[in-house]
Order: structure tokens, then C-alpha cells, then sequence
């Protein structure tokens, strides 16, 4: 008589692709812990324009200048503006990040990698806006950089928070799994 082990159950969750459930997390939950990071970088933006709207609004107060009650009203809409621009940003550079790259690999990297790939992907995401929007518009020979300066700074934040956030959740996740 033949004894036949049963199959122990593994990392995969019965799927037929050895890495359809890598380290225990799903594609739902990834999406899910990278729309989680996207609206954690727009909070810590939204906390930065406010705080410099109102120290803004403090400075011109005290010169008896300028307009300071449109400081907050102007970061208000800066942050909108903002705001849709990452999601987009975050459909054609997060999403896929969150597709393609393995949960293992993420949460395994040390901080100063997490941040320096984080302030990468805003940047490269902000480009990417902008080459879609001036295809959109059958512009592209026209493509431009100018006066989007601001916009570089908010991108780095936005993006760095976001996956900060995203692989704290990745490696949160996984290890849960392996206890």
C-alpha cells in the first residue's frame, strides 16, 4: 500500500499562477493599498497648502497688504486643480506599479530606496500628464514644459507619501500573513 502526502496549501491561495497571490496579498488589495497611498499623499498636500496659505495669509495681515483672505480660497483650488491631476497620474503610473511590481519585492526594500523610487514616480507621472494631455489635444510638437514649475515640488510629495504609505501597507500585510 502507497502513502500519498496531501498537498499542503501555499502562498499562491490555489490559484494555478505561482505568483497570483504573491506574499499573501491580492491585486484587489494592492489597488486598494495604493488608492489608500494616493489619498494619504493628497491629504499630506492638502496639510501643506494649508499651512502655507495661512502663514501666507499671517505675513500679508501684518503688512496691511495684498489680499489675505483669498490665501486659503487660492490653496483650496490649487489643491483641486492637484488633486485630479494625481488621480490620473496614479492610473497611468501607479496602477500599473501596483500591477506589475511583486508585493515581496516592495515590502523587502529598505526605507531610502521606498523613498527615492517614491519621489521618482510623481515626477514621471506629471511628464506623463502632460504628454497625454498635449496628445489629447494634437499638440505634441508643440510639447512644453514652461510654467509647471510648481507643479515638480507637489509631484515629489505626492508620490513619496503615496508609496511610503503603499509599501508600509504591502509589509504590514505580509507579515500578518507569515504569523
Amino acid at each position: 500500500m502507497m502513502i500519498v502526502p496531501m498537498a499542503q496549501p501555499d502562498a499562491t491561495g490555489g490559484s494555478l499562477r505561482p505568483d497570483a497571490n504573491e506574499a499573501g496579498v491580492s491585486l484587489f488589495q494592492r489597488l486598494l493599498f495604493a488608492a489608500s497611498g494616493l489619498a494619504t499623499g493628497n491629504a499630506a498636500l492638502l496639510l501643506f497648502l494649508l499651512y502655507n496659505a495661512l502663514r501666507v495669509r499671517s505675513v500679508l495681515l501684518k503688512a496691511h497688504m495684498g489680499e489675505p483672505y483669498l490665501a486659503l480660497s487660492q490653496a483650496r483650488e490649487m489643491f483641486l486643480l492637484y488633486a485630479m491631476l494625481s488621480v490620473l497620474g496614479w492610473i497611468l503610473v501607479g496602477v500599473p506599479i501596483a500591477v506589475m511590481c511583486p508585493p515581496r519585492l516592495v515590502s523587502r526594500l529598505a526605507w531610502p530606496a521606498r523613498m527615492l523610487i517614491g519621489a521618482t514616480l510623481g515626477p514621471l507621472a506629471l511628464l506623463l500628464i502632460f504628454v497625454v494631455l498635449f496628445a489629447i489635444q494634437g499638440r505634441l510638437s508643440a510639447f512644453s514644459l514652461a510654467h509647471t514649475e510648481s507643479l515638480w515640488p507637489f509631484s515629489v510629495l505626492v508620490s513619496t507619501v503615496s508609496f511610503l504609505v503603499y509599501a508600509a501597507l504591502l509589509r504590514r500585510r505580509s507579515t500578518e500573513r507569515s504569523t
